[in-house]
């Protein structure tokens, strides 16, 4: 099969990025690099800046990590280039670049302050994922605690969503408690997206989203984004072949549930372990997934719509 640009929802690779040579993301041993992007024929890659649960200066932490990442945009501007919209993307795509999207994961670092979030939106953050495994000013966590699960927003979370539409911030639900998910939907004037979840109908982990909620997702004109770690594809180990296997099967199933508009990638690579149990374990790697997905009988047009499409909608929707 012909190379295909495909973008990815998330990716953890600016936790490797401290204040020292930061030439990794072009070239390093991570799963993510601006090389093996451009091996791959990437079109977009979603940088999302995480913030460790132990850390005691978020502001600091968030500032070397995106100074990181936008030091190697400015050396390396002929091969990728910051995207703050829909047409960034064509245009460095028409220019032979790739994309460079910054998102944050964990949105504490917004301590609730409409400021702040306006500050983030002007440095170019284009999605915030909520929460991460901890309450915050956004909201509760997806939680094996019933209780905390049932938790929707905080009353600065409800607002906050009606002034990241406004902005033009993706609201992204990955790892959002299931109280927290039913207020974005009741809330969100526009598409939303779960960056790297899986089908909880397929693999039983508090992180995928039920049937229900990728259906209430796709009539909001949102994606979910396909997560590569296995715990959240499989429920116990298994060769290579069988977890390639299944991430198929979660592809056709969220396209059986919320139609072939709702399916997108989330690699969560360099947010895993690299231990050998997932045989695409690098951007390069992703190429594969489509020869499986065009075996099982996807067509050309929901390929496409799986590696990009759907994504550039949601972008060009939103941001």
């Amino acid at each position: 099969m012909a190379q295909r640009p495909f973008i990815d929802m998330h990716c953890d690779t600016l936790l490797r990025a401290e204040n020292k040579d930061h030439s990794f993301l072009f070239d390093g041993d991570g799963m993510v690099s601006f090389q093996k992007m451009r091996q791959a024929g990437q079109m977009a890659q979603f940088f999302a800046v995480f913030f460790p649960p132990r850390i005691t200066d978020d502001e600091t932490f968030y500032a070397q990590r995106k100074n990181a990442l936008f030091e190697q945009l400015r050396a390396h501007g002929d091969v990728i280039a910051q995207a703050k919209n829909y047409d960034d993307i064509i245009q460095n795509a028409s220019q032979h670049k790739l994309s460079a999207v910054l998102t944050i994961e964990d949105g504490r670092i917004v301590n609730g302050s409409f400021e702040r979030l306006r500050h983030l939106y002007d440095d170019g953050v284009r999605a915030i994922a909520l929460t991460w495994n901890g309450e915050n000013c956004f909201g509760a966590p997806n939680s094996a605690d019933a209780v905390l699960m049932q938790k929707g927003l905080t009353d600065f979370g409800k607002e906050a969503i009606a002034e990241m539409n406004r902005l033009g911030i993706i609201v992204d639900v990955s790892h959002l408690s299931d109280g927290g998910f039913a207020d974005v939907v009741a809330l969100s004037h526009k598409p939303f997206v779960a960056t790297h979840s899986n089908c909880r109908a397929l693999c039983n982990h508090q992180r995928n989203l039920t049937d229900t909620m990728i259906r209430q997702l796709a009539e909001k004109g949102g994606v979910v984004g396909l997560n590569f770690l296995p715990d959240f594809i499989v429920q116990k180990d298994c060769s290579q072949e069988a977890l390639l296997e299944a991430m198929v099967q979660h592809v056709l199933h969220g396209i059986a549930v919320g139609g072939e508009d709702c399916i997108a990638l989330g690699t969560d690579f360099d947010g895993f372990k690299n231990d050998g149990r997932q045989p695409l374990n690098s951007s390069e790697k992703i190429p594969q997934l489509f020869h499986a997905l065009h075996k099982a009988g996807l067509t050309e047009r929901q390929l496409d719509k799986c590696a990009k499409d759907n994504v550039l909608r949601v972008i060009r929707d939103v941001c």
